[in-house]
């Protein structure tokens, strides 16, 4: 395996890389300030749009994530098609660059480990050979050796893995989020066609910067609380399900709330004196 951004020792074949495709993503508050209230797709675009990418095709949703893209300078033939598995972290990525005066297609599997505004990181394994590159860019550095293409490739989806998490959707531990006011109707509309032995009350959140993300994945009311004791957030389908979590994790006395801290932000509980300190979403943005 060869790791992309702290790479010590290149292959023997590799060649230097020069000026990446994208411009490196400053990872500051203001930026994420910046696209505040701006639908995802739009997020993505003009991101992208000002790393020197430009978006071809943007779907982001329970179905599935998929973007589309190529460098919006003449010059360059670089392109990819990312598409995640719906409700996973993984999926396949599609690279176009010229190598040699010819115009490449390579298609590798990708699995995301982590992908927030902080930090990404992603193997991507060759369908064809088999070789995996991983990259994180919490060490990716772009004047070191790297196998080309693949080097343009795992910088330019490192940024649009930077923007999909303002914007829309996450990834922690190996597990997909996606913004609540993407995913809340969506998972209700899927919850309703289940039979009420697949149904599911309660979901995995995950709280980032002044967004909260929900998994898609359902948990059973036995993982939920497991989870709540061990403080991680849950978004419950209703507003009774939320108090009786809530409620449940701590019966010494009544749960707070329920409250919100904003226009825009989740209602929630929290179990009685924050113990254990969780909190227990219902509803939409609002």
């Amino acid at each position: 395996m060869l790791i992309l951004g702290g790479l010590t020792a290149p292959s023997a074949n590799a060649t230097e890389v020069p000026a990446s495709p994208v411009a490196s993503v400053s990872h500051s508050a203001s930026v994420e300030a910046q696209y505040r209230g701006i639908a995802p797709e739009k997020v993505l675009t003009q991101g992208l749009a000002d790393e020197g990418l430009a978006v071809k095709d943007v779907e982001v949703g329970v179905q599935g994530i998929d973007i589309e893209a190529a460098a919006s300078k003449p010059s360059s033939d670089f392109a990819f098609d990312l598409e995640l598995a719906p409700g996973k972290s993984y999926g396949e990525v599609a690279i176009t660059d010229r190598v040699d005066g010819q115009l490449v297609t390579d298609t590798y599997d990708i699995a995301i480990k982590e992908s927030t505004v902080d930090r990404a990181v992603f193997t991507l394994t060759d369908q064809v050979t088999g070789e995996s590159y991983t990259y994180d860019s919490s060490t990716a550095n772009t004047s070191v050796a790297f196998v080309i293409p693949v080097a343009f490739a795992a910088v330019s989806l490192s940024t649009a893995l930077y923007y999909l998490a303002i914007g829309a959707a996450i990834v922690i531990g190996g597990v997909l989020a996606l913004e609540a006011a993407k995913a809340v109707s969506k998972i209700i509309a899927e919850n309703n066609r289940r039979s009420s032995s697949k149904k599911r009350d309660y979901y995995t959140a995950v709280r980032s910067g002044s967004k909260v993300f929900i998994s898609p994945s359902g948990l059973t009311y036995t993982q939920a609380q497991n989870r709540g004791r061990a403080g991680g957030d849950v978004w419950a389908i209703s507003r009774d399900k939320a108090k009786s979590l809530a409620k449940i994790l701590n019966r010494s006395g009544n749960p707070i709330g329920a409250e919100k801290h904003g226009a825009g932000y989740l209602w929630h509980f929290h179990p009685y004196r924050h113990a254990p300190n969780m909190h227990s979403f219902y509803g939409s943005p609002s």
